[in-house]
C-alpha cells in the first residue's frame, strides 16, 4: 500500500500575537487558565472570524492538515493539558466527518507554551471529488483543565471548497501572468495551479525563470490538449514568446 501524501499547511501567529485585532485577548484574568482563538486580520489565511481551505491550491494531496493556533491566557504549565473541542452541527455544513475532514474532540496544549495549534485533517481529494462547498463551526469546550475564554474568541470558522475559482487570485496580477497567458479566465488560472503546485492564492513566483517555466507548461499543455470556454478555444499566450 501506497503511504498517503500528506501536505501540511500551517497557519501561523506572529510573535507575540502583536497582530491580533482586539486587545481584549489578553485581558484576563492569569490565575484562571483558558483558551481562544486567535483572529487577526493580518494573516491573509484568516477572514474575520473564519479560516478557508480550497483544494484547488492543494491538487494531488490527499491529506491536508491544517494547524490552527490556540492561544493560551493564564500560566503556562510544565505538563501537558488536554482540552476539548466540539463541532456545531447547526452552523456546519456541507461536509461529513470521516469523508471529508477528522477532527479529534480532545486535543493536547503542550506543556511551556502559551500558543499551540488545534489540528484538522481535511481529505483534499474528496473534498475536490465531491466539489464541496461547506463550513466547519469549531467551539472550545472548558473541561478540567481550562475554563471559558472571550465569547469572541471560542470558536474558529473553517470554510472547505473543493469547487473552482469563483473570483480572479492574486497571484496573476502580481505575477503579471497576462504577460503569460494572455487575458484571464478561471479555466486558464485552475490549470495553472494545478500543473505547477501553485499552494495559494496570493503566490509569488520565486523568479522570473520559474514563472517563464510554469506559464511555458501551462501553454503547452493547452496547445496538446484543446479546451474550449463558451465554444472558444483557450489559448494560454500573451506577449511573451515561448
Amino acid at each position: 500500500m501506497n503511504m498517503r501524501k500528506r501536505f501540511i499547511l500551517a497557519i501561523i501567529c506572529f510573535g507575540i500575537l502583536w497582530a491580533c485585532q482586539r486587545e481584549e485577548i489578553m485581558k484576563v484574568d492569569e490565575e484562571v487558565a483558558s483558551l481562544n482563538f486567535p483572529k487577526t486580520k493580518y494573516l491573509s489565511e484568516y477572514k474575520n472570524d473564519s479560516l478557508q481551505f480550497l483544494a484547488l491550491f492543494n491538487s494531488g494531496v490527499e491529506e491536508a492538515v491544517l494547524y490552527i493556533p490556540v492561544r493560551l491566557s493564564g500560566k503556562i504549565a510544565d505538563t501537558d493539558r488536554k482540552y476539548k473541542l466540539r463541532i456545531i452541527p447547526e452552523e456546519s455544513f456541507g461536509v461529513t466527518e470521516g469523508n471529508h475532514f477528522t477532527l479529534e474532540t480532545e486535543q493536547v496544549f503542550r506543556a511551556g507554551r502559551y500558543i499551540d495549534s488545534t489540528v484538522l485533517k481535511i481529505d483534499a481529494k474528496e473534498v475536490m471529488k465531491d466539489k464541496v462547498d461547506g463550513r466547519l463551526y469549531i467551539e472550545l469546550v472548558p473541561n478540567e483543565n481550562f475554563e471559558k475564554g472571550i465569547d469572541f474568541y471560542q470558536y474558529m470558522i473553517v470554510r472547505i471548497s473543493g469547487a473552482g475559482l469563483t473570483s480572479q487570485p492574486t497571484f496573476w496580477n502580481k505575477n503579471s501572468l497576462g504577460n503569460y497567458g494572455g487575458t484571464y479566465s478561471a479555466i486558464k488560472a485552475e490549470k495553472f495551479i494545478e500543473l505547477n503546485n501553485i499552494p495559494a492564492a496570493d503566490w509569488l513566483a520565486p523568479n522570473k525563470s520559474v514563472l517563464f517555466a510554469y506559464a511555458k507548461k501551462t501553454y503547452e499543455w493547452f496547445e496538446a490538449n484543446p479546451t474550449y470556454d463558451n465554444g472558444e478555444r483557450v489559448v494560454f499566450k500573451g506577449v511573451v514568446e515561448f
